[in-house]
């Protein structure tokens, strides 16, 4: 644990407490609310207040406001002046802005990590494989654990291609739509073209195949987009039929 003191002379001159910043605590706070914005728990819009979360946490403001200051620069966060921050929500057109860019990054990504990879990638990667078809067979309420070795799965072939700048890209563009990739799989159910998709993009990763793994990426990565936006359309249509 290190401890951050805020303390001048100048403070003290203006009569301004010094506040210690626990950053483990800090870093607890923001590894809790990114979890429940990455899972949806905490939806798009809702409304985060600091007196809140620190009763939530048992914290002073002082930890909660790095916190949320990191999440906002995630773009997790959005800050309201005398509002808080909120969940940041996308509209439509921002969520296919977003898949038209992990289209081409994550096909660029897979083509450096086909050849890049080594017999550790590919271990890692088989592995998250097996247990996400291990988790789907066995049924039940399977899909936060699912969701998030899916998420693993494909930050890990991206962290084969060794380019830390195109994983941390990836990474954010990831999570500012990893809420609503979840909620859509919550109402359909539906994991079992991802696991094909899954099997096809691991054999193209272990045989260093470039072309077919940014082929297949690319293919994967639109398949979730169009599934996504189908479901948020529908859901529209719902609610504007349910309010009239």
């Amino acid at each position: 644990m290190r401890l951050r003191e805020a303390d001048s002379s100048a403070a003290a001159c203006f009569g301004i407490k010094n506040e210690l910043v626990d950053d483990s605590l800090a870093e607890r706070i923001y590894q809790g609310l990114r979890a429940g914005i990455l899972d949806g728990s905490l939806e798009p819009g809702s409304v985060l207040r600091q007196e809140q979360i620190a009763r939530r946490f048992a914290a002073s403001r002082v930890p909660v406001r790095e916190a949320m200051g990191r999440l906002e620069g995630d773009g997790l966060l959005i800050s309201r002046p005398r509002r808080g921050y909120a969940v940041h929500s996308l509209r439509q057109n921002e969520i296919v802005e977003i898949f038209e860019l992990r289209v081409v990054i994550e096909e660029h990504a897979a083509r450096i990590a086909a050849i890049a990879r080594t017999d550790d990638d590919i271990d890692v990667v088989t592995g998250l494989v097996e247990r996400m078809e291990t988790v789907a067979r066995q049924g039940g309420n399977y899909g936060s654990d699912w969701a998030r070795l899916n998420r693993d799965f494909h930050l890990r072939l991206v962290a084969s291609s060794r380019r830390q700048r195109l994983l941390g890209t990836v990474e954010t563009l990831r999570d500012s739509v990893e809420a609503y990739v979840r909620a859509e799989m919550g109402i359909t159910g539906d994991v079992e073209s991802a696991l094909l998709e899954h099997r096809e993009i691991l054999e193209a990763f272990r045989a260093g195949d470039a072309d077919g793994l940014a082929r297949l990426s690319r293919q994967h990565i639109e398949g979730t987009a169009r599934r996504l936006l189908d479901g948020l359309r529908r859901r529209s249509s719902a609610q504007a039929l349910g309010a009239t």
